[in-house]
């Protein structure tokens, strides 16, 4: 796994603040920068999944910064109301998604469109690979025959010769003893060529053999490089399978926290993405039986292959039982060469039938020139076809890696809507509570104003009375208004702690496919942890700052007077000092996480060795 990664999913985690900007005091955070680290290593098939489950921490924040908690924020609300009306909450049905999701969506089914018409393609022409090999086989089976024939054909214009030189020995009757020990001489040379081409075509059976072989060699190397393909593609639909559980694991964990308002929206997110999970699986299941169809035909070619390697064995053993026969024929045939001698007069008609096979020769010879064009073309349509299956391939990895930011970038922006519509909720909740307290107060005051004209002389005993039921209400106001901001704080470490555990879940599950050199000593993850414990030390620092300003106020006047009333002067000299000692431990992490952060891969391993 790829160190460059994991840095640079750290850094949305070490730009942190302090909690001190999230009050109304406005005071300043403390951000801290982080570059990538470079290093040298390809990015995994995972980052689309990692970016997707760290972006939760910033749309919290973004939803925090908006909560009612913080005060003054009916300054940023202009709702146009009119007496009389009652404002109505946002009803918890699911809102249309945004013009981004309906352009995102639109692009995904364009690239499944793409997708399904490149798999026609694909299953097009391996259908065309199919019939091409179906001809190359026939066309072997020509190239056989006419091996045959042209051995035939041989053989026959050898027997012409024989018929021949009997003839010419017949017609010379009076150099007979010397043209007999001459044909024999001749027939002895005729039967050690064909005992040399014998052998030769042995030499033929064995290299078809050998070819045979090697052919079910490669056919054995592309049954295992299929086998592995499988395997690759069941590791590919077992990560799926995890993902999609994660996936409704999340998607049930925001839900139950964000109440009844982002359940129906989280839930049809939910099923949106068990439908497309599910079509995914259906393709997986598709090509998992193609490719077992492809090893099944494999298989029988190889069977196919060994039943000619014993055909072949087979047929070189009656060549050498056809060459035993031969012999036995040649003594057979130097028997007979007395009753040839009374046919030679019928022998005169083999000269229209080697006519006849040089005519058929003639024509085998074409149909093998024609047959070999036919076999170039085919080898280039089948390069062809190779070079469009790998192109293939790579435009379906690159449409996968687009459909995984397509769907990353679709659940931030529904996280991001559930956030804003958690926030007017809640502003819509404080807005009418608030109108409903001016409202009684104004039925009080009216009902004041008239007990004020009706009885004047008992106006101070009922103000009193009215001041102190008053001040019970307001008193109980401040009551509720810090019981829901204690609630929402309550709320809000529910959500955090729901993070906590999702981000460690996650560090565990991208672990377990880590492989151990990266969680050796003095490795990668060594690295990270200095980095992380940096970026720590800054955020902790930050803290520290902004509870002392707290907990410590600026004391307005220093002079005799104020050191001597008490501890506020003392206090905020150590408040001065401990600010200064934390801001200077700040800024020297700050140096070493920039240090680290821009430096090259390799002195981050010393660092994290060390």
């Amino acid at each position: 796994m790829s160190l460059n990664r994991s840095t640079s999913s750290l850094g949305s985690k070490t730009q942190l603040t302090s909690p001190g900007s999230e009050r109304a005091s406005g005071q300043s955070s403390i951000p801290t920068p982080v570059s990538s680290i470079p290093t040298m290593v390809k990015p995994d098939r995972h980052e689309p999944l990692q970016r997707s489950h760290m972006s939760p921490p910033e749309s919290l924040q973004t939803s925090k910064r908006a909560s009612f908690v913080e005060t003054g924020f009916v300054e940023t609300l202009k709702p146009q109301f009119t007496p009389g009306q009652s404002l109505i909450s946002p009803s918890p049905a699911p809102t249309p998604a945004p013009g981004s999701s309906t352009e995102d969506r639109i692009h995904i089914l364009q690239l499944q469109q793409e997708l399904d018409e490149m798999r026609k393609l694909n299953s097009d022409l391996s259908e065309k690979l199919e019939t091409l090999k179906q001809r190359r086989a026939e066309d072997r089976e020509r190239l056989r025959e006419f091996d045959k024939m042209k051995t035939q054909y041989e053989q026959l214009v050898e027997f012409k010769s024989k018929i021949m030189d009997a003839h010419s020995l017949l017609q010379r009757d009076l150099q007979r003893a010397k043209q007999e020990a001459k044909d024999a001489i001749e027939a002895r040379e005729l039967h050690s060529e064909e005992m040399s081409e014998l052998a030769e075509n042995v030499e033929l059976i064995t290299l078809d053999k050998e070819m045979a072989e090697e052919k079910a060699d490669t056919l054995a190397l592309e049954l295992e490089t299929a086998k592995e393909r499988i395997e690759e593609l069941t590791l590919d639909l077992e990560i799926l399978k995890t993902e999609m559980q994660e996936k409704l694991g999340s998607s049930g964990g925001t839900a139950g926290s964000g109440g009844v308002i982002g359940a129906d929206g989280s839930a049809l997110a939910s099923t949106y993405e068990f439908k497309q999970l599910e079509q995914q699986n259906a393709r997986l299941r598709e090509t998992l039986v193609r490719l077992r169809d492809l090893s099944a035909h494999e298989k029988h070619e190889i069977q196919k292959l060994e039943k000619e390697l014993e055909t072949k064995k087979s047929e070189v053993a009656e060549l050498q039982r056809t060459k035993e026969k031969f012999s036995a024929k040649i003594d057979e045939l130097e028997a007979q060469l007395s009753d040839l001698q009374e046919q030679v007069d019928a022998a005169l008609g083999a000269e229209e039938m080697v006519e006849q096979l040089a005519e058929k020769k003639m024509e085998l010879e074409d149909k093998v020139k024609t047959l070999e064009e036919e076999v170039a073309e085919l080898e280039a349509l089948e390069e062809v076809h190779e070079q469009l299956v790998e192109s293939n391939h790579e435009l379906e990895m690159d449409m996968r890696e687009e459909l995984d930011l397509a769907h990353a970038a679709k659940r931030e922006a529904l996280r991001e809507k559930d956030a804003a519509l958690e926030t007017i909720v809640d502003r819509d909740q404080t807005i009418l509570k608030f109108r409903e307290l001016v409202q009684r107060l104004n039925e009080q005051c009216q009902e004041l104003r008239e007990r004020l004209n009706q009885e004047s002389t008992k106006q101070q005993q009922q103000q009193q009375a009215k001041d102190t039921a008053l001040i019970t209400e307001t008193i109980d106001f401040k009551q509720m208004f810090a019981e829901s901001k204690a609630f929402t704080r309550a709320i809000d470490l529910q959500l955090r702690q729901i993070e906590l555990t999702q981000a460690n879940e996650h560090v565990r599950y991208l672990s377990a496919f880590m492989p151990d050199v990266f969680m050796a000593r003095g490795g990668d993850h060594d690295a990270i942890l200095v980095i992380l414990l940096v970026s720590r030390i800054v955020f902790k620092s930050g803290i520290i700052v902004s509870q002392a300003r707290e907990r410590f106020s600026n004391v307005p006047q220093m002079d005799r007077a104020a050191i001597l009333a008490g501890h506020e002067v003392a206090q905020f000299g150590f408040r001065s000092r401990l600010l200064h000692h934390v801001h200077n431990l700040q800024s020297i992490m700050h140096q070493f996480l920039f240090s680290m952060t821009g430096c090259k891969a390799d002195t981050l391993l010393k660092i994290g060795a060390a």
